[in-house]
């Protein structure tokens, strides 16, 4: 009966942590104003950023950051975007500004925004922005706490704290349907997962990825979960030792022909994930590596193949 209770209690607890993190509670410091403007905010930089009034000319340079505008019903706002940003359809229609990580001051500048929404990884570039007059804030999500975090942060700073709200109540609703059904579960029946993005070379994600967390937070012991880094190159004696009972391939333009592929490898039929039919597809790769509003969708399929048993 005590260990009956201090299992429950564990997974109570584990729960409560759990939405505490969903809450955003770490992004409300962020915020040095009230919901109106002008409003000071702090960015994934360290760096306070005044926005006057709302903005109605953005340039965002990350796709996620592009979902989310548009998720937000601001697209019509949208006058800049980069080249990998292409959903929904009607982005596709914006001024291209340069590329994610190579992005063109000189473009975005052209754009004539007066708000830039940048990812982290375009620290370099906000100086020069900065000293050509614009309001850029960036933005960083390594877990799906901060992607609802930094939803609502991009409905602050653009006038959309409700579209932003209602959109993060939805999501936030969906995982915890997820994490209250896999928070009381024992390392043991937590299933070694290899999330695979490319085949040549094997390339998952290691212990800095976001992929590794959804791993984490649907149940399952990602098999390079020890690595160091965000991306990682395997080998294939690698991924055989640590033979996964999960195996989940994210290439892209994947296919069927892709599973017929990786249960075909040559010594791999060993491995516990092919034995047990346990391969799954994911048919849109951005739905697991953009930390935009879609990302819900790549964790319920996720959460769904890795415990079918709980998760229907």
């Amino acid at each position: 009966m005590r260990k009956f209770y201090a299992a429950a209690l564990l997974t109570v607890t584990f729960v409560m942590f759990l939405t505490f993190l969903l809450q955003g509670c770490a992004k409300t410091t962020k915020v040095a104003s009230g919901p109106g403007f002008p409003m000071q905010i702090t960015d994934d930089l360290g760096r306070q950023v005044t926005i006057k009034e709302a903005p109605q000319r953005i340039v965002s340079l990350a796709p996620a950051i592009t979902e989310t505008l548009f998720a937000l019903g601001l697209g019509d706002k949208v006058v800049g975007v980069t080249n990998y940003c292409d959903y929904p359809a009607e982005a596709k229609t914006k001024a291209k500004v340069g590329g994610f990580s190579t992005p063109s001051a000189e473009l975005v500048v052209a754009a004539k925004p007066d708000l830039v929404l940048a990812p982290k990884i375009n620290e370099n570039y906000v100086p020069q922005l900065e000293q050509a007059g614009l309001t850029v804030v960036t933005i960083e999500s390594l877990n799906l706490p901060q992607v609802l975090e930094n939803i609502r942060l991009i409905g602050q700073v653009t006038g959309a704290s409700e579209a932003a709200n209602s959109l993060t109540a939805d999501m936030q609703q969906r995982i915890e349907e997820i994490t209250t059904k896999v928070g009381g579960l024992t390392d043991e029946q937590k299933p070694a997962v290899y999330f695979e993005i490319w085949p040549d070379p094997l390339t998952t994600g290691g212990s800095k990825s976001f992929v590794n967390s959804l791993i984490t937070m649907a149940g399952g012991k990602n098999i390079a979960g020890d690595v160091e880094q965000d991306w990682v190159n395997l080998s294939p004696e690698m991924v055989l030792a640590r033979d996964p009972k999960v195996a989940i391939l994210c290439h892209h333009g994947s296919s069927q022909q892709t599973v017929e592929e990786f249960k075909s490898r040559k010594g791999w039929e060993q491995v516990s994930a092919i034995k047990n039919n346990r391969v799954g597809l994911v048919s849109d790769e951005n739905t697991v590596v953009r930390t935009g509003p879609r990302v819900v969708e790549g964790f319920e399929y996720m959460a769904r193949l890795i415990h079918p048993e709980l998760i229907k």
